[in-house]
C-alpha cells in the first residue's frame, strides 16, 4: 500500500508541474491549423455587443474545485484553489492527498513550492517562455480561465466566413466562438512560431452577480508528439477582495 501510495505521488507530482506550466503556457500556439467553423447560432450586431458588455471586469476571482489531467488516456484528479488579482497576481494550489504544489504568478515573475520533492522554483517569466509560443502575458492567462477574450476589444473583427471573431497580437492569434449566451464556447489560441497550440472550451457556465463565469474549463494543449488536457471543474466561485495570497519557502527547501 504505501509502495502504491508512493507511486501514485511520484507520477501526481510530474503532473502538478506539467498543470502548473500549464496555468502560465496556455497561450501558446502552433505555426498553421484548421479552423473549424462555427457551429454555434450566427452572431449578430447585437449578440457581439453583448459580448463586450458581458466579459468579466471584476478586480478579483476566487474558484475552488478540482483539477483533472488527461494523459496517455489515464486521468488524475487533483484539488484546486484558484485565486486571481487582475492584471497583477495569479496564485494556484494543487494537490493530491494533501500534498502538491503551490503556484504565484506576477507580471514578471514564476514562483513554485513543491511539497513533495521538498523544492521551490523562482524564476523570471522569461524561463518560461522556452515553454511558450510567444511571450503570453498575466493578463491573457487570466483573461482564458475566466472565459474572457484574450486580447483587447479593438483587436478584434468578426470573419463572416467562418462566424467567428479573431485577433492577433504579435505573432500570436486568437479566434473565439460566441455561445447562444454571448459568452465564449470555444478560444483557439495559434502562434507562428511554436510546434503547439492551445484550445480552450467552456462547456457550462454560472450566474456569479450578473456575470456568467465558465465552471467547465477544457483546456487542450497538443503539441507534436502528444496532447495534454486538464478539466478545470470550478465548484465555488467568489468575486470578494482577496487580501491573502500565502506563499512562503519552507526552511530546508532546495532551489530548483
Amino acid at each position: 500500500m504505501k509502495c502504491n501510495l508512493k507511486s501514485t505521488l511520484l507520477m501526481s507530482n510530474k503532473l502538478i508541474i506539467l498543470f502548473s506550466l500549464i496555468l502560465i503556457g496556455i497561450s501558446s500556439g502552433c505555426k498553421s491549423t484548421k479552423i473549424v467553423a462555427n457551429t454555434m447560432p450566427d452572431p449578430t450586431a447585437e449578440s457581439i455587443q453583448s459580448f463586450w458588455k458581458n466579459q468579466y471586469k471584476e478586480d478579483y476571482f476566487e474558484a475552488r474545485g478540482k483539477a483533472t489531467l488527461v494523459m496517455d488516456g489515464k486521468n488524475t484528479n487533483l484539488a484546486l484553489h484558484l485565486k486571481m488579482k487582475k492584471d497583477s497576481l495569479l496564485w494556484a494550489k494543487v494537490s493530491m492527498f494533501g500534498i502538491g504544489a503551490t503556484v504565484l504568478i506576477t507580471q514578471d515573475s514564476f514562483f513554485m513550492i513543491n511539497t513533495l520533492n521538498q523544492e521551490y522554483m523562482a524564476y523570471g517569466n522569461n524561463y518560461l517562455y522556452q515553454y511558450l509560443g510567444y511571450k503570453a502575458t498575466l493578463s491573457q492567462v487570466q483573461n482564458l480561465l475566466i472565459g474572457n477574450a484574450v486580447f483587447k476589444q479593438n483587436k478584434y473583427r468578426y470573419l463572416p466566413d467562418i462566424k467567428q471573431l479573431s485577433a492577433s497580437d504579435g505573432v500570436a492569434v486568437n479566434h473565439i466562438v460566441i455561445n447562444e449566451k454571448n459568452r465564449i464556447f470555444r478560444s483557439l489560441v495559434t502562434s507562428q512560431d511554436t510546434t503547439q497550440q492551445a484550445v480552450i472550451q467552456y462547456d457550462a457556465y454560472q450566474n456569479l452577480n450578473n456575470t456568467l463565469i465558465p465552471t467547465l474549463v477544457d483546456l487542450l494543449v497538443q503539441q507534436k508528439t502528444k496532447d495534454l488536457k486538464v478539466i478545470l471543474n470550478y465548484q465555488t466561485m467568489s468575486n470578494n477582495i482577496i487580501t491573502s495570497f500565502p506563499f512562503s519557502i519552507p526552511s530546508g527547501y532546495r532551489r530548483k
